[in-house]
């Protein structure tokens, strides 16, 4: 219960809640007792419990810590409970109280016993909303508030860095039962209540009815919040892997490489004057390939750890013999120096492994490969897989038997890719290509193909992982060029290379819910090499068509400029007073919904060339996929929609597809956004579309104009997922809808994973913290290893937990009040690493003192982000592109009197101690350049980041 004002009298009064404990909160008391903690003579605060009579004798303790911060540790099965009882501070309270109350907290977790079942309950002053479920739903769930406050975002931190979820925001409840919290005059609710269960006992929560109970008289402007949580545990085993998976870690011995290479060369020789069809010819390809890893390379031991070496694994096993004659004085000595050997071979090669994985981040960074870069830090990071041993029907009842599982996946997959199509056929009526491109593959083409083939991947049906063809050597290479040009020829692809094994994977939501899965499919990688041939030719006429609007899957365009054009845009806009509306569309699965024939006429319509388009129809016409499951494959389906999941073809065929549907949609729209002379009528990185207009009336012709070109080719705008924004203060008058759905209107939206709203940059900043504690949360474990040295600890903090933190920050608008943010975070990160709390009155200067003693000089986080922005700024300018012409342009209008909110723009003029046209001239000098931003981010003694002092 909240906020419950108990006196001497009222403490023995019976509360009818059906719960063992109930916490209180605001205690008023005169007189002190055990179960309850607060300032007396104040009358502010307090914490307590009320404790059933029946369980009084299982209480174990109960620790009185604070005005707001209280336990009890009660005797249970099969483990004993701790509830923590908080009461945070409200936001009228500086940030150094809040951080204090968490840490006070923090330490009484630290206590508790790692077996206990720990609940965290109480009044945390914070709001946490459904705006956090893309990144939090780990953490929380769809039953919150609106949108999420700087507390909430303080509260969701804390919860990842403990592995904690809140209980009361699960599952879908009505309103009234999610309201913690009421306003006296009765118009105004929150939630700011929230009961905290570990995660591992997630599934143990009954989720109906762990909410809130408004009706339970409690005399109070709080209402009471149950949670109800059963355990139960079943140990199931898991089903065995029957691919067989060779070891891909010999290829790195030289000479294992070129018995490899020698022997497949053997094999292939005599297939090379050969005139044989495509299904035989691959059929030869795969048994030779398969049988020679076999031989030479053998199969693949399991490991628990990555870093694990084959030697290491000798040793273990010559320890576990050892072990045998331990009852031996020789044998004891024998087996106790083997035994330091394996752990501080251990140690070594897990300190090698940890360095190369961070240097090969921090070098994708350096070549600007963003995505590889963030595709290793989750791959590190990220939580274990969840797994349901079994699934729910179309109509909600439980399957646990095999085949039962089995067929309702193929139901579902084979549903989701054979969507019925109901597009207007006119759009088929397009002019056939005139351009022939019937020259053949060449062997160089097919050299590059293998060259850019990625390794660590999962193979497809034909179990032929990327590492045995890259390291095939030159007969299988001639073999391969004659395969790929026989099916150029012919069109007929080998069945192998068409089918598809699909793996689910699971993202949010019920696990036993198969809506609830992210679906990959893994094809061959021998396919690959063909596809990547065709699309190396494809990709030149397609970039010929695709509007510069489009940033998706093409060369030197990423994530990030299209985030800056986004930003830079809309604060340009907003500072000359002129008023911008943005439709965020959201496709219903668009990847998987393109129309086959519509892709084929519009590739005619480009006048691509007539070979490509009839090899890839052909492809598609024999596309076919299969789950793949522990243990087993299911049926095979036919696919007839959508672009292949894992081809390389896909990105740019959707590209492609989708260029036409928004050239239709705004083939009469000529489009009010402009800046520098140049209307931009829209951004786009593959399916994530932001569609600009400057009025409400132009917003509501191009939401038509999209919904009509969109269902002509079979697509569908999600009008639940698609969102208004505006930075007109009066917001929307007229609502806007999509098939008499109206669509939502926010306030900031989140694009291509970045917060995008009216007041700058801390949004997102305070989100990417948040962000950044969690990834430190994930790593808590390797912070607490004394076997890993500080100088790896720092460069995993660096490329790891910060690099989460710097996603697209070369876009931010940094104030004073946002760069002092950033150093104490940096410094919550080295404390974290160094093991040192803030109860230990600790200075920051004496903590940069020994990040300096142990690593020399560094460059501190503040700085990094100077140094990225500033160089992304000499990028713009010396580029030619839609960044560059909104960096530079300007916008009709003129800005409003009295002092204007910092631009983007205005860090670069500080920063370099330039004018706008100096650095500008300074820029297109690339060495000069260079020099600049080092001189402008350059740290001056007790300056970190180069910030003077405020």
């Amino acid at each position: 219960m909240g906020s419950a004002r108990l006196h001497d009298e009222e403490q023995h009064t019976g509360i009818h809640t059906g719960s063992d404990v109930a916490r209180v909160n605001k205690v008023r008391a005169f007189r002190r007792t055990s179960g309850r903690s607060g300032e007396q003579d104040k009358h502010i605060n307090g914490v307590g419990f009320l404790v059933n009579k029946t369980i009084q004798k299982a209480i174990l303790g109960c620790l009185q810590v604070s005005s707001r911060l209280i336990s009890i540790r009660l005797r249970a099965k099969p483990f004993n409970i701790t509830v923590v009882q908080v009461y945070a501070p409200t936001s009228d309270y500086d940030e150094e109280v809040i951080e204090e109350f968490y840490n006070q907290l923090q330490l009484i977790i630290v206590k508790v016993n790692k077996k206990d079942i720990l609940i965290i309950q109480g009044d945390w002053n914070a709001k946490v909303g459904v705006d956090a479920l893309n990144d939090w739903s780990e953490y929380c769930g769809p039953s919150s508030n609106s949108s999420t406050n700087e507390r909430g975002f303080r509260l969701l931190e804390f919860a990842s860095y403990n592995n904690m979820t809140l209980a009361n925001t699960l599952g879908t409840h009505k309103e009234s039962r999610r309201w913690t919290w009421h306003a006296p005059n009765g118009l105004h609710h929150n939630q700011i209540d929230y009961i905290l269960v570990q995660n591992r006992f997630r599934s143990s929560i009954n989720i109906p009815k762990t909410r809130t109970f408004p009706g339970a008289d409690i005399g109070s402007d709080h209402d009471l919040v149950i949670l109800n949580l059963k355990i139960r545990w079943k140990k199931i085993k898991p089903a065995k892997n029957m691919r067989l998976k060779f070891n891909i870690e010999k290829l790195k011995d030289p000479s294992i490489r070129e018995t490899f290479q020698v022997t497949i060369g053997g094999k292939f020789a005599p297939l090379l004057a050969l005139e044989e069809d495509t299904e035989t010819m691959t059929t030869r390809f795969n048994a030779i390939m398969t049988e020679t890893a076999n031989e030479v390379l053998g199969k693949h031991r399991h490991k628990n750890k990555p870093w694990v070496t084959d030697d290491i694994l000798e040793l273990c096993d010559l320890r576990r013999e050892l072990k045998k004659t331990k009852n031996t004085e020789r044998g004891a000595r024998e087996y106790r120096e083997l035994n330091k050997t394996v752990r501080n071979e251990m140690r070594r090669v897990k300190e090698e492994w940890i360095e190369s994985q961070c240097s090969e981040i921090e070098d994708c960074f350096n070549r600007n490969n963003t995505k590889r870069a963030y595709q290793i830090v989750n791959d590190l990071t990220k939580p274990r897989q969840q797994k349901s041993n079994n699934i729910q029907d179309k109509h909600g009842n439980c399957l646990t038997e095999k085949d039962e599982i089995s067929k309702r996946w193929t139901e579902y997959c084979s549903e989701l890719y054979n969507h019925q199509i109901n597009g207007d056929p006119t759009v088929l009526n397009c002019p056939q290509s005139t351009n022939l491109d019937d020259f053949p593959i060449l062997r160089e083409e097919i050299e590059l193909a293998i060259k850019s083939l990625k390794n660590g991947k999962t193979p497809g049906i034909d179990n032929i992982p990327g590492e045995l063809i890259q390291n095939g050597g030159e007969n299988m290479t001639i073999f391969l060029t004659r395969l790929c040009n026989r099916i150029w020829e012919t069109g007929e692809w080998p069945s192998t290379w068409t089918q598809s094994l699909i793996i689910t994977l699971h993202k949010k939501g019920n696990i036993q819910q198969c809506s609830n899965y992210r679906t990959i499919s893994l094809i061959s990688h021998a396919s690959k090499v063909m596809l990547k041939v065709i699309l190396n030719r494809l990709t030149p006429q397609a970039e010929e068509i695709i509007a510069a609007e489009q940033a998706g899957f093409r060369k030197g365009r990423s994530t990030t400029e299209q985030i800056f054009n986004l930003r830079v845009l809309g604060e340009k806009y907003s500072q000359h007073q002129q008023d911008i509306y943005h439709l965020f569309v959201d496709f219903k699965k668009a990847f998987d919904r393109v129309w086959h024939d519509a892709l084929w006429a519009t590739m005619h319509k480009y006048n691509m060339g007539q070979k490509l388009i009839e090899t890839i129809r052909q492809l598609y016409a024999r596309a076919g996929s299969a789950v793949l499951m522990q243990g087993g494959v299911g049926d095979w389906f036919r696919t007839t929609v959508g672009v292949r999941q894992g081809c390389p073809l896909s990105p740019t065929l959707f590209n492609i597809f989708l260029e036409r549907i928004m050239t239709d949609a705004l083939e009469d729209h000529m489009g009010t956004v402009s800046i520098g002379g140049q209307t931009i009528p829209n951004l786009r990185f593959a399916d994530d579309i932001d569609v600009m207009a400057g009025s409400e009336e132009e917003l509501m012709r191009v939401v038509h104009n999209l919904d009509t070109a969109s269902t002509n080719y079979g697509m569908e705008i999600s009008a639940e997922k698609s969102k208004i924004m505006t930075n007109n203060t009066e917001g929307i008058h007229t609502p806007i809808a999509v098939r008499g759905q109206l669509l939502e209107t926010v306030q900031h939206f989140k694009y291509l994973g970045s917060i995008i709203n009216e007041e700058g940059s801390k949004m997102e900043i305070l989100s990417r913290a948040a962000q950044t504690t969690a990834a430190l949360a994930k790593l808590k474990t390797v912070w607490q290893d004394k076997n890993i040295s500080l100088k790896i600890k720092q460069k995993l903090l660096r490329a790891i937990v910060l690099s989460v933190f710097l996603y697209a920050c070369e876009t931010w608008t940094l104030t004073a009040e946002l760069q002092r943010r950033i150093q104490a975070l940096e410094m919550r990160c080295f404390r974290r690493i160094l093991g040192i709390s803030y109860r230990d009155h600790i200075t920051n200067e004496e903590v940069r003192r020994r990040i300096r003693q142990h690593l020399g000089q560094y460059e501190d986080l503040l700085t990094t982000v100077k140094r990225r922005k500033l160089q992304s700024y000499g990028h713009t300018i010396r580029s030619v592109g839609l960044a560059k012409t909104i960096l530079q342009g300007t916008v009709r209008g003129g800005r409003r009197r009295g002092r204007q909110r910092k631009r983007w723009t205005d860090n670069i003029k500080e920063w370099t101690e330039r004018s706008l046209a100096g650095a500008q001239a300074l820029a297109h000098d690339r060495e000069g350049w260079r020099d600049n931003v080092y001189r402008s981010t350059v740290q001056r003694p007790h300056d970190p980041g180069g910030l003077r002092e405020q």
